[in-house]
């Protein structure tokens, strides 16, 4: 087995807090998944926000607008005509939102169910010592990998009053299809209080190397156009687009974009 490259734990700072990339413990699961629950579905930029975003100016949506106004002008002349029509339009608008945002919701809760369901599992991570958990008396494991697949996470402490929180993680899986088996950049995700202090960065670089260790030819993944920040990012570490899906719903336009890194020249 090549020698664990990522291991060493990595630290940066910020004014407010002091960073820390390390291994995965097996009691950070939950907190992963309450991460990655925020990231993406309620933090101001989270891509539900931004699919709902999408689809309030999707012409579907518009057309709805426009009916519940045109509703509101016969209300005056034809009160039960005009209320129909209002609260119908009204009514329809309020229920294309609230099944879009169940859409998105049970696709990042099945999200959770999958591989964030058991992370060691998942990504065979093997125990290498104990730590010390947050609750006295607790303990967990510091997990490394024991392949190709990988965890890690950045923990954040701050500088006064000490509290520790994770502040981003990432994965490498490796996803087999049609005979073939390719890694894959998951779970990527940053807390919005954390954000542009090189967190993503130090986490795909941890990627990149353990990926390089296996000597593993590429590294994919797949992420959406509701999510531009995150693909300036990867842009920005060498990952191209190959390929894009029309994913569109609601009225809103969206697509899945595929993306590759190539590790060897």
């Amino acid at each position: 087995m090549p020698s664990q490259q990522t291991s060493n734990s990595e630290q940066f700072s910020s004014s407010e807090f002091d960073y820390r990339l390390r291994l995965y413990h097996a009691g950070d699961n939950k907190a992963v998944q309450a991460l990655y629950l925020n990231v993406m579905v309620w933090q101001p930029h989270a891509p539900l926000i931004s699919f709902l975003k999408l689809v309030a100016k999707s012409t579907t949506t518009k057309i709805m607008y426009l009916t519940s106004i045109l509703g509101a002008a016969i209300w005056i002349r034809h009160p039960t005509l005009g209320k129909i029509i209002s609260l119908a339009a009204i009514g329809a608008t309020l229920l294309q939102f609230w099944l879009a945002f169940r859409m998105i919701l049970s696709i990042m809760r099945w999200n959770v169910k999958e591989d964030l369901a058991d992370l060691a599992k998942h990504y065979m991570l093997v125990p290498v010592n104990e730590v010390k958990g947050d609750n006295e008396g607790e303990k967990g494991l510091e997990l490394e990998p024991s392949g190709p697949r990988g965890f890690w996470v950045v923990e954040a402490t701050h500088r006064v009053s000490g509290k520790t929180e994770l502040a981003g993680c990432g994965g490498l899986d490796i996803v087999r299809g049609d005979g073939k088996s390719k890694a894959v950049l998951r779970r990527m995700v940053v807390s919005n209080c954390h954000t542009r202090r090189g967190i993503a960065a130090t986490v795909i670089k941890a990627v990149m190397a353990h990926a390089k260790a296996y000597n593993l030819p590429s590294i994919y993944l797949t992420t959406s156009t509701v999510q531009g920040p995150a693909i300036e990012l990867y842009k920005k570490h060498g990952w191209v687009e190959e390929k894009r899906y029309d994913i569109s719903a609601f009225g809103a336009k969206v697509e899945d974009l595929y993306m590759r890194l190539h590790l060897r020249d």
